[in-house]
């Protein structure tokens, strides 16, 4: 247990402020996810959860398209850490939205029937215009992605994050959730 406890720490120093993650390709995010949404952020609200021991920090977003899971109109998700009067908590990795800004959303439901990001800020890639063309791109902010078999950082090289046009993201997407249906049986 220390020998782990160590090494945590050791991953840890050259990147204070940061959670560790593994990076999550889109089948994983897709996999993962309840809902996949895409909107836009109206408000936010940092509130204590219940046990006042915690932050958290809830998102209201409209949206604008459904690509798994029920549609609604609003749907509501929460990221760890905020400010509270005067008390403020800080997680890193669990991204810093703005209201305005747009994204597609990966989330799953916690025990408490909560939406959060899979992957933490991995699960929202933000919509930007380039050159004309909508994209849809992650973000690794406050995260230091790390090999799952080693626990050690990723090469800068393997740090790429994921960037789509929305139409490919929304076809990958569709194509992962779209159930395979079996082959029919020889002579029918």
């Amino acid at each position: 247990m220390a020998r782990w406890l160590l090494l945590g720490l050791i991953l840890l120093a050259p990147s204070l402020g940061a959670t560790l993650a593994m990076k999550l390709e889109l089948d994983t995010l897709t996999d993962k996810a309840d809902v996949v949404v895409r909107g836009k952020i109206d408000s936010k609200e940092a509130r204590w959860d219940a046990a006042k021991t915690g932050i958290w920090t809830h998102h209201s977003v409209t949206a604008t398209s459904t690509l798994k899971g029920e549609h609604a109109a609003t749907i509501e998700f929460v990221t760890r850490g905020g400010t509270v009067g005067n008390k403020c908590q800080h997680v890193a990795g669990s991204g810093n939205f703005a209201v305005g800004d747009e994204f597609v959303f990966f989330l799953w439901r916690d025990d408490e029937k909560r939406l959060q990001l899979v992957g933490m800020i991995q699960g929202a890639l933000a919509i930007s215009e380039v050159d004309g063309v909508v994209r849809a791109k992650s973000s690794f902010t406050g995260l230091t992605l790390v090999d799952p078999k080693t626990l050690k950082p990723l090469p800068e090289a393997d740090r790429t994050p994921l960037d789509f046009t929305l139409a490919d993201l929304e076809s990958k997407v569709n194509a992962r959730i779209k159930p395979v249906l079996p082959a029919p049986a020889e002579g029918k």
